[in-house]
């Protein structure tokens, strides 16, 4: 998917991203990202129209069992550190959902095998 270049015309119109619709895909775990309390984790869909699209989800460091972390990493299969799941196939649920401005954007909800 090649990158789209803005000019200044463009810049500040206020529209709508284009979001991956809600669903189930093949994705790839592609990359984990460290921020200072959470982790971002990025897959990569891998098969249909939306191939090549990556999305992040970032999920809070967490001790809880039931941690956003801890269950998107268990529904690849892995335990321990996110870094150990980079290149694992999996299946992801994305939902839209809205950030505390009302933003909309894809949020992966589920990883599984």
């Amino acid at each position: 998917m090649g990158m789209s270049i803005q000019n200044r015309s463009v810049l500040y119109k206020t529209t709508e991203p284009v979001l991956v619709p809600e669903g189930v895909y093949e994705a790839e775990l592609v990359g984990v990202k460290d921020f200072s309390n959470a982790f971002g984790l990025v897959f990569r869909i891998t098969t249909g129209q939306h191939e090549g699209v990556e999305l992040m989800e970032s999920a809070a460091v967490s001790t809880s069992p039931r941690g956003k972390l801890i269950e998107l990493m268990r529904g690849m299969g892995g335990a321990g550190h996110p870094v150990e799941l980079v290149g694992q196939h999996c299946q992801i649920t994305v939902k839209h959902e809205s950030n505390k401005v009302g933003k909309r954007y894809a949020a992966i909800t589920q990883t599984f095998r």
